[in-house]
């Protein structure tokens, strides 16, 4: 990476992304027209002209944008050079902090999600964490050309929704176990002739980057070299309830919902990550005086902190609750 790529802009709010995709489908081209500048050598061949993930910040108003260009997947060169390429790329991510946007990169002319996009994406999932992955991913399509008329675009997009999307949810419900995702799409035309009008295609790559921009940074720490020789990733959830307070007047406790990754290799190998919170929900409950004899509260306050999320969930939101605490109607809140 050159000096000035390497420039860190203290006094403003880095966007970053990185692009991902099939040999011949634009990447560097979309790199290129968001950057504002030739950052990328462009091919239009089977073979991957990007051999090495690189990283380059944009020109004048893009200076804060940092765009990842990333070796095409599936090219000429096969299946081994492919896992080397992401092998290369995961060890290139985790040097990049603040990483917010995955960008699968996909051509217009394409009329369905086929087999080599869909395994592109299964090996994306498996090197990023999956907490929140579909999150951080939208899909750009390149070589959306600028001179199609507006009511013939207005229907390419609409089948584009129609086909691509129902595919998807189920590939995510696959690959991460979400059922409910959201997939921005955007639709550019990075390489226009001189003469060509291209608002849309720059008004569409704005709303991405507006996009980006509102984007928590991926934990680049859990981007793992060897998950794409994982066989299966399955997601566990757990929840931990525990008492913060309790005076004989209020209740307050807190339950923890969490979740880690398993991962299966081929060789039968199985690790884990972390486990993560994902959601925290905080409750106070008020007990009416001398409405339990206080030996019986204690019992049952030791209870709530021997028991699963869920049955604590039962209990204090009134599964026999009221009998033994008496407790009135919730005053509650989520976080």
């Amino acid at each position: 990476m050159s000096s000035e790529d390497s420039i860190q802009q203290e006094d403003v709010q880095e966007t970053k992304l990185i692009m991902i995709g099939n040999t011949g489908d634009g990447k560097s081209s979309l790199g290129n027209f968001i950057l504002k500048k030739n950052a990328f050598k462009v091919s239009d061949g089977a073979k991957s002209v990007t051999q090495k993930t690189k990283g380059c910040y944009g020109k004048g108003d893009r200076s804060d944008v940092f765009v990842i260009d990333t070796p095409g997947l599936q090219d000429s060169s096969g299946p081994n050079k492919d896992i080397q390429h992401m092998n290369e790329m995961v060890d290139y991510i985790k040097e990049q902090k603040g990483l917010q946007g995955i960008i699968i990169v996909l051509n217009f002319t394409n009329p369905r999600l086929s087999d080599n996009i869909k395994k592109m994406i299964r090996l994306i999932c498996k090197i990023f964490p999956i907490s929140d992955f579909w999150e951080h991913v939208s899909i750009v399509w390149a070589k959306c050309f600028c001179d199609i008329s507006p009511k013939k675009l207005e229907k390419q997009m609409s089948s584009k929704k129609d086909e691509f999307l129902p595919a998807l949810i189920k590939l995510a419900k696959e690959t991460t176990g979400d059922e409910l995702i959201k997939i921005p799409m955007f639709y550019v035309d990075s390489c226009p002739d001189e003469d060509d009008d291209n608002t849309r295609s720059e008004e569409e790559i704005e709303t991405l980057l507006t996009w980006a921009r509102g984007l928590p940074s991926v934990n680049v720490e859990r981007v793992v070299k060897n998950g794409i020789r994982s066989e299966k990733v399955i997601i566990e959830e757990k929840n931990e309830p525990r008492i913060i307070r309790n005076d004989g007047n209020i209740v307050e406790y807190q339950i923890d919902y969490m979740r880690r990754e398993k991962r299966i290799g081929y060789d039968g190998e199985i690790s884990y990550s972390e486990w993560e919170i994902i959601k925290t929900k905080h409750k106070i409950k008020p007990i009416p005086p001398n409405s339990v004899i206080k030996p019986r509260r204690s019992a049952f306050l030791d209870l709530l902190e021997n028991v699963g999320g869920a049955i604590f969930e039962l209990l204090m939101d009134g599964f026999g609750v009221n009998k033994i605490l008496g407790i009135s109607e919730d005053i509650s809140e989520e976080e």
